[in-house]
């Protein structure tokens, strides 16, 4: 159809845009920053906790779990929470990401906009077996495919629409919804699955039709203040409309109680006492009417904007880069995880899962166990020296025990001194005079439609264990403090006006010619995404080259992405034909690596170049 054929030359123009640096013309609407502010939360409102042997857990076999995620190196993990019989019995968080600020949930916000349909359906709002066109009936599209017409709210919610209309789309157009509806569909709806983001951002279109209310406004009442979860912030498309398939933040506490409410049926024991939130038919039918995916991308199955789980009769919601919750009836157990892992719904960290959370695992046991006092200080000594950047580990404790409740030994030893090859870098400035690179990695900027200025400035300061940067893009300057093989450590930056916590760490060597080299890693604590720069300096420290890496890396994520979004491989064929016929392989590549060389200035010079621009 000549829609799909429009739409998808419109993201192929702004990919090509995109490699050649014209950043300003990617997105047909403009950046808006997020009014509030994130604060860190550390309270669990209502989620009781435990020992996990009261629970019938064994310490040393949940210190095994968080040991296994810390050692494997195909993965990334952010922070993990384990509830068993519906009490927190394990948390922990791989420095310097925190459990405290919500994240990213990707597709794992499919998920709770699942539970709004059952709300909705409960309420009489609509039915499953409703055609989606007859909610919008005031939108004259263009075009109207007769397969399209044949949609319904169940084909959205086991996605097996097969509208070509996807979430690449959104990028390149404001009207989502006239988008969906003036597309085609591969195959007669409700035949195969396709997966497709765009489903769920219809299921939040139908919501606002017919609640006339946002969906956090919705759920407020029936879902996230009866279970005391403070309100997320939901991204929201060009339209006003919460995206559904993403865009909501959780944190990881928040991510184990929607386990746990399905876990108990949809039932939740409130500040009133106990209350069916979501219908329990619902729930039951959301896991039961699962649908066969496609066996070349998914080896699980899909029902009601969830997932199926390899253990007998266990689910999960999952978002892409290692967003998971893991509900495990047959444990009593919920597993929630946050993470910046390449993949999509399977990973390492759900086969580690599998082995430490199987139906026969050895550390779980059906009555409470006697206490362990030594396995449960060793499981939380593990759990407070977790780290996700291993480069920058800090010197570690003794091995010898110290009383339960010590305080955190990498705290209490003494930072080391700053290197004598390190010392002619403090107080030194640079100017940039080639190339270009951004503080925030690229692929959240496309995920987020921000595009921060290029640095341009950049000073260097250096404490016993700690290293400052400040790095001057256009008119703001972002002060960044990492813990140089210490401690991480956490603040705020601002790019256009929208805050981001971040936390860093850093660590000082010399290359092969003898070079002072800077390794510094930025981590966005609400996302799966991490900067990663390496500063060397060179003819004396007169002079620095600056290279860029990301994690998850550009072209990992765009793997990821075109096999998410496009069954037949057109587009990724035609992005590559567009790279080939304008012979832009080299800038692709400069895109994904970015480099830039600065001279030294004096502070002076600094303060003179601010001051002009």
């Amino acid at each position: 159809m000549i829609v799909d054929f429009v739409s998808q030359m419109k993201t192929v123009n702004l990919m090509t845009s995109l490699l050649h640096g014209d950043f300003g013309h990617c997105s047909p609407y403009p950046f808006t920053p997020c009014k509030e502010q994130p604060i860190p939360d550390r309270s669990l409102y209502g989620l009781e906790t435990s020992t996990p042997e009261a629970q019938g857990v064994e310490s040393a076999w949940l210190n095994g779990f968080f040991c296994a995620l810390q050692d494997c190196n195909q993965i990334h993990v952010h922070s993990v929470a384990v509830l068993r019989h519906g009490k927190l019995i394990a948390e922990g968080s791989f420095k310097p990401y925190t459990a405290a600020y919500p994240h990213m949930q990707f597709s794992v916000s499919k998920s709770i906009v699942g539970m709004a349909v059952g709300i909705a359906v409960k309420e009489g709002r609509l039915s499953i077996e409703d055609r989606v066109i007859n909610f919008f009936a005031d939108d004259h599209s263009l075009f109207r495919n007769t397969k399209l017409a044949n949609v319904t709210i169940r084909h959205l919610l086991q996605m097996s629409a097969g509208v070509k209309y996807n979430e690449i789309f959104s990028v390149t157009d404001r009207d989502w919804v006239r988008g969906y509806l003036s597309s085609e569909c591969a195959f007669e709806p409700g035949t195969s699955f396709d997966y497709n983001s765009m489903n769920t951002y219809m299921l939040a279109a139908v919501l606002r039709k017919v609640t006339g209310m946002s969906l956090v406004d919705y759920l407020m009442p029936r879902l996230f203040g009866p279970m005391r979860i403070p309100r997320p912030r939901w991204e929201q498309s060009p339209a006003g409309i919460e995206k559904g398939g993403w865009g909501l933040y959780l944190r990881t506490v928040d991510m184990a109680k929607f386990g746990q409410l399905y876990l108990q049926g949809g039932r939740w024991n409130c500040e009133n006492g106990m209350r069916q939130l979501v219908p329990e038919e619902w729930v039951r039918d959301s896991v039961t009417h699962m649908v066969q995916t496609d066996p070349k991308k998914h080896t699980n199955c899909y029902g009601y904007l969830l997932w199926s789980f390899p253990i007998k009769r266990s689910f999960q919601y999952s978002g892409l880069f290692g967003q998971h919750v893991i509900i495990l009836p047959h444990l009593d157990a919920v597993v929630a995880m946050t993470g910046g892992s390449q993949t999509f719904v399977s990973d390492e960290a759900s086969e580690i899962t599998e082995k430490y959370f199987a139906e026969n695992a050895e550390g779980f046991h059906a009555k409470p166990l006697k206490p362990n006092i030594r396995a449960l200080r060793k499981l939380k000594d593990t759990v407070a020296h977790l780290y996700a950047v291993k480069e920058t580990i800090p010197p570690q404790p003794p091995a010898n025990p110290l009383p339960f409740f010590h305080k955190d030994t990498a705290q209490i030893i003494a930072p080391r001194p700053v290197p004598e090859f390190a010392k002619p870098l403090d107080g030194a400035s640079y100017q940039i005079k080639e190339g270009s690179g951004s503080i925030m990695p690229l692929t959240m900027q496309i995920m987020t439609n921000h595009f921060p200025m290029t640095i341009r400035e950049i000073s260097f300061a250096f404490t016993p264990g700690m290293c400052h940067i400040c790095l001057h893009c256009g008119e703001e300057s972002c002060m960044l403090s990492a813990g140089l093989e210490n401690e991480p450590f956490r603040g705020n930056i601002t790019l256009d006006g929208e805050s981001y916590p971040v936390g860093c760490s850093a660590y000082l060597t010399k290359d092969e010619d003898g070079r002072p080299v800077l390794k510094l890693f930025i981590s966005f604590l609400q996302t799966p995404f991490m900067r990663i720069i390496k500063f060397v300096f060179y003819q004396n420290a007169q002079k620095i080259v600056a290279r860029f890496y990301e994690q998850p890396s550009l072209e990992d994520s765009i793997e990821v992405l075109f096999r998410m979004m496009d069954n037949s491989g057109l587009l990724q064929m035609r992005f590559y034909d567009a790279i080939t016929q304008q012979k832009m392989q080299g800038r692709l590549l400069k895109l994904s690596l970015p480099k830039m060389h600065g001279i030294r200035i004096d502070p002076k010079g600094i303060k003179e170049s601010s001051s002009a621009s």
